[in-house]
């Protein structure tokens, strides 16, 4: 186990909250603005130049290829320029490890790795040994959440313009009734440790259209308007309940695979 010698990290946040969430062309485009300067500004506060180095590590696959792709040019040009070996590393097992560069987590260990485009539960044996228990069938719940997000107008919000979609949710969820709407739980019938994150945004997508229905108004804002001219907490309550059922579920899959 080693320590951490430097980190250089660029927040896009503003960019992919602007977009409604992260835009594959959108984010190749900020990688190649950065890569170049992030890379050598982690060189210089570590103290090691290029020459020090023993090899070069780059995530190349699972991911957003466009972005994974800026990173395997720069890299490969690197390793030229400077005659080092190459380390292809798997995306997901790159930040199942990133703990043990922080704190001293020892082999095996679970991890729930969870993001916009993906979502795995596994058991790290080992350095390169991994034993993957479950990962979603369909979308991610970063993914949900983000289009939940577009749909309602969030970005509108005055509590949420310097949010993403994500945080959007969770800071307004805070707020309501989480028991308020009843949403039925992914995979109930699968006693395995798959995820599917799909049927939660159709329910509350259905919930927008009905609510939207009711009141003969086909605005997106439908729910936020209310919320704020009328005083009734709609979009407080549905929000606050995805976002209970999302992490519910979340957990009772590591509940399933922990007594397995």
């Amino acid at each position: 186990q080693h320590c951490c010698l430097s980190t250089s990290i660029v927040n896009n946040a503003f960019h992919c909250f602007r977009a409604g969430g992260i835009i594959p062309p959108v984010a190749q485009r900020l990688h190649r603005e950065h890569i170049a300067r992030v890379t050598q500004e982690a060189l210089d506060m570590s103290g090691v130049a290029p020459s020090d180095l023993s090899a070069v590590a780059t995530t190349v696959k699972p991911g957003l290829a466009l972005s994974l792709g800026v990173g395997l040019d720069y890299s490969i040009k690197f390793i030229q320029q400077h005659k080092k070996p190459f380390i292809p590393i798997h995306h997901m097992e790159a930040h199942a490890l990133t703990v043990r560069m922080i704190e001293p987590v020892q082999f095996p260990f679970l991890v729930l790795l969870v993001s916009g485009g993906h979502c795995l539960l596994a058991v790290s044996k080992g350095v390169d040994d991994f034993l993957l228990l479950g990962k979603s069938l369909d979308e991610a719940p970063g993914d949900i959440l983000d289009k939940v997000a577009r749909r309602l107008s969030l970005l509108s919000h005055p509590e949420c313009s310097t949010l993403s979609g994500g945080q959007a949710i969770e800071h307004i969820a805070k707020q309501g009734d989480r028991l308020k709407f009843s949403l039925k739980l992914p995979m109930g019938q699968h006693s395995d440790c798959n995820f599917s994150f799909s049927g939660l945004r159709t329910q509350v997508i259905h919930i927008i259209h009905k609510k939207e229905g009711e009141e003969g108004n086909i605005a997106s804002l439908y729910i936020y308007i209310n919320c704020h001219v009328n005083n009734t907490p709609g979009l407080y309550q549905l929000l606050s309940n995805i976002f209970l059922n999302s992490m519910r579920y979340m957990c009772l899959a590591l509940i399933c695979c922990w007594t397995v």
